[in-house]
């Protein structure tokens, strides 16, 4: 599981999900993060505090396209 930690209008919000529901993210210079609901939550980087995970979870593999 990963903690991301955001800055929305609301205050700052923290969210769990599985590692693997993150990438970057194409409509803003950030991440998004696919959400249990099935939505995605695209973060630019300026409103994002943390992305914490397991060292093995955040492991890239780059052998497959």
């Amino acid at each position: 599981m990963a903690r991301i930690t955001y800055d929305d209008p609301d205050g700052v919000q923290t969210v769990e999900v599985g590692a693997e529901k993150i990438s970057d993210s194409g409509k803003v210079h950030g991440v998004r993060v696919q959400l249990d609901d099935g939505s995605y939550l695209h973060l630019p980087y300026a409103r994002l505090y943390a992305v914490e995970m397991s060292e093995e979870e955040g492991k890239v593999d780059y052998s497959e396209p």
